[in-house]
């Protein structure tokens, strides 16, 4: 279990989630449209909502791969 942990808590797979969770709510933003008062577009709550949890995988693998140091 712990030796997957360390697997997946990876630096290249942290930096690229995190990067990956930046471009869905990026997208997500855009495919909203410019108008406020428009409802927003089911596309564009699933882009920012998938971004954003892709993003705080990312941030908890990075705090346990910093528990992780040393073993």
């Amino acid at each position: 279990m712990l030796d997957m942990l360390m697997a997946v808590a990876q630096r290249p797979i942290v930096i690229t989630l995190a990067i990956l969770g930046a471009l869905l709510v990026t997208a997500g933003s855009l495919a909203a449209g410019s108008n406020p008062k428009a409802p927003p577009r089911p596309i564009a709550r699933f882009l920012s909502l998938s971004g954003y949890v892709i993003t705080m995988v990312s941030v908890v693998l990075f705090i346990t791969a910093g528990f992780l140091v040393g073993r």
